[in-house]
């Protein structure tokens, strides 16, 4: 099934590659890619940026780059790979609605369950791409960057309704948590000013947090600024000095020490593999 897309440079920007429980590490040394796994028949376990999910056959997941994956148990399957300069997961946010949704979810929930026909809707736009990479026609990176735009638009409108489907009226703490991070987590980074604006003690929100998210909350605060700070680094010319303030790290330092943990590589190091290699 391996399939390779250049662009009018004649590199590598877009891949599909067939994977099974043998998948070796070396695929992720250089992981400067987004990359969209469908896993056709599973029982395993994966985990990314070390929250751990049990996937079975029609599970989707989504990598964004520099996360630290790891997949264990029966499982096969393919995946996608793609690098930013092709299709830009960032760049296309607001169209698509993807970007901290299916791709860098500070909460890590990127992995997506599917009902069989939800499976067989996404699985067909992966068949066009599919056919337009064996085809090799005119206008093919642009058929390839639309088809894969469907997919992702599609992948969300489901994840959406899930997400609707499965949290009650009544229990709505999962929501709020995030929504209050999403607004303060600048300037506020103390359990005590979230706990209060939820009037619960400092106790239960700690609770809440390991309960909805499977982290603590100081990790929660780190994944959500190092998530922002990803999307700057890209996008932006902005140094890193100013992108650690931007995301609310008083000190450069402490954020590109936070930020090698989480990501592997520094900040410096992560903005030039995005922006000055493809795929290898």
């Amino acid at each position: 099934m391996k399939q390779i897309l250049l662009n009018k440079k004649n590199e590598k920007v877009l891949a599909v590659m067939p994977f099974t429980r043998s998948l070796p590490g070396s695929y992720f040394k250089n992981p400067n890619f987004y990359a969209i796994f469908f896993f056709t028949n599973a029982n395993a376990n994966i985990s990314i940026d070390g929250i751990k999910r049990t996937v079975y056959d029609k599970y989707i997941v989504f990598y964004y780059p520099y996360q630290k994956l790891e997949i264990e148990g029966d499982f096969s399957g393919f995946y996608i790979q793609f690098h930013p300069d092709f299709f830009c997961i960032d760049i296309h946010a607001k169209d698509i609605g993807c970007q901290g949704l299916l791709f860098n979810n500070f909460l890590n929930d990127t992995v997506l369950s599917c009902s069989t026909d939800e499976y067989k809707q996404l699985y067909r736009c992966f068949l066009h791409i599919e056919h337009e990479l064996k085809a090799k026609d005119i206008g093919q990176l642009d058929m390839v960057s639309s088809w894969l735009k469907m997919f992702l638009i599609t992948a969300v409108r489901i994840k959406r309704k899930q997400q609707q489907a499965q949290i009650p009226a009544k229990d709505n703490l999962h929501l709020q948590i995030e929504k209050l991070i999403d607004i303060y987590y600048i300037h506020e980074g103390s359990p005590e000013f979230y706990a209060q604006k939820m009037n619960v003690s400092v106790t239960t929100f700690n609770r809440l947090c390991n309960k909805y998210f499977k982290n603590s909350f100081v990790t929660i605060m780190n994944l959500k600024k190092i998530a922002v700070a990803k999307n700057k680094l890209f996008l932006s010319n902005d140094s890193i000095k100013s992108i650690a303030y931007e995301v609310g790290y008083n000190d450069p330092l402490y954020f590109t020490r936070v930020f090698k943990k989480y990501c592997g590589v520094s900040p410096g190091a992560f903005r030039k593999q995005l922006r000055d290699t493809r795929l290898v």
